[in-house]
């Protein structure tokens, strides 16, 4: 049942993770740098930044709750993966027809669209 869900409400269904791509980018609030999301291979990471480790007013992002961890996922956190369209999105679908393609990762993506979210205050820049 929650698979079938998933399926449908699934927004990033048709997005590809990239395969063998490095992709860097650094996610900020403010002047703050508060860490680096990568695509390293097969797998993302997110590491906060020694600036974020060091200030004690903002309190880490649920996703990552331990400041001083190394995180590593196959799959993109929802935390960045809010940033990215739905495929079936009329500006995405221009982008697409722009780049000549039908298909795009979700690295390409985040670069494209994926600077700032109505889901929290944190900017993300391709590094």
């Amino acid at each position: 049942m929650l698979k079938s869900l998933y399926r449908r409400f699934n927004w990033l269904r048709d997005v590809v993770e990239p395969v063998e791509v490095r992709a860097s980018f650094e996610l900020s609030l403010g002047s703050l740098h508060v860490g680096t999301l990568s695509r390293d291979g097969d797998s993302w990471l997110f590491e906060y930044s020694q600036a974020f480790r060091q200030q004690g007013k903002i309190s880490p992002i649920v996703d990552f709750p331990k400041v001083d961890q190394v995180y590593r996922s196959k799959e993109l956190w929802p935390f960045f993966a809010l940033r990215i369209p739905s495929l079936t999105q009329a500006h995405v679908q221009d982008y697409l027809r722009d780049i000549g393609r039908d298909q795009a990762d979700s690295a390409e993506l985040m670069k494209r669209f994926g600077r700032r979210s109505i889901a929290n205050p944190f900017v993300l820049e391709a590094a």
